[in-house]
């Protein structure tokens, strides 16, 4: 069990960003595959630096690391860079395809619950990742249409 938590905790987050990357470029009749890469993954690096941005802010320590799982980048938890990272990711994609979208929101939520599992965050942390990787997205997909009207 502890290899599963693990293996969500750390490793999904890049078979997220691998299946979001080969979906827009292998969808068939889509005009602006390399934009929408751009659009998407763009939005999830923002929404990642947001997150580090606050995380040293707000400045809340992480849970008790005696037991954790893994070891965690930083010392603060609040919110959580991994969890910020696949929202992001999710809502965006899920502006630009619904089905893609809730695949990514999955994976977000298994590596969210995983990351809490391993001990390293809280599930508040989670909480604020979904949540400002959903400001962040909803910004930048306000801003691409306007530009693309």
């Amino acid at each position: 069990m502890n290899q599963i938590i693990i293996f969500c905790a750390e490793y999904l987050i890049f078979i997220s960003m691998l299946f979001a990357g080969l979906y827009i470029l292998l969808k068939r009749g889509q005009r602006y595959n390399i934009r929408h890469i751009v659009i998407i993954f763009g939005t999830a690096g923002l929404a990642w630096l947001v997150a580090h941005f606050l995380k040293n802010i707000i400045m809340n320590p992480r849970p008790d690391l005696a037991n954790a799982l893994i070891t965690p980048d930083s010392l603060y938890s609040f919110p959580s860079g991994h969890a910020t990272f696949l929202f992001g990711l999710a809502w965006s994609m899920y502006g630009f395809d619904k089905r893609a979208g809730v695949v990514l929101f999955v994976f977000g939520a298994l590596t969210g619950i995983a990351r809490v599992l391993a001990g390293v965050h809280f599930w508040y942390d989670i909480v604020g990742g979904f949540i400002v990787g959903w400001i962040v997205s909803y910004i930048v997909l306000l801003i691409t249409k306007r530009i693309r009207s």
